[in-house]
């Protein structure tokens, strides 16, 4: 099976690109062995390239396709959970939390193209590691609600 890799270059990601790109950073919650979305073995990522795929075309695009335009991205890790166990749903974090851990993977993206490692998804040194943990939901240091607040005693 052949897979693409969203690009680091592009200005704007859709949600299932960013939800790829987070949850290849960010730990499953429905296991203790997984460090981020990783493909199975049979599974070939490459970079999705935009440009080559429309100059394939050629004047062919012109027609439209019958095909979706959306590139087909990993949504299973070889732990055998979805993307969403990876910390990458935005109806269980929220849009902003959603936003601010895309802001983080793409950051960590474009520090592994730098090093050319963007496709090993095994890699990683101190810089990404230290990254991959501000990825986590934040905790708030203080309870939404707290019983003993507004107490009169």
């Amino acid at each position: 099976m052949r897979l693409t890799y969203p690009p680091v270059t592009e200005t704007s990601f859709s949600d299932a690109a960013l939800a790829f790109k987070i949850a290849r950073h960010t730990p499953c919650s429905a296991c203790d062995t997984c460090h981020g979305l990783r493909p199975p073995p049979d599974t070939q990522v490459v970079l999705d390239d935009q440009d080559s795929r429309k100059s394939s075309l050629g004047a062919l695009d012109q027609y439209g396709s019958d095909e979706d335009d959306e590139p087909a991205y990993l949504c299973t890790c070889i732990c055998g959970h979805e993307v969403g166990d990876h910390g990458a749903e935005e109806s269980v974090v929220g849009r902003e939390e959603f936003s601010r851990r895309g802001d983080l993977a793409i950051l960590l993206d474009a520090k592994l193209q730098a090093m050319d490692k963007l496709l090993d998804f095994d890699y990683s040194d101190d810089d990404i590691l230290s990254l991959r943990q501000q990825i986590k939901l934040r905790e708030s240091p203080m309870p939404m609600h707290s019983p003993s607040i507004g107490k009169i005693r």
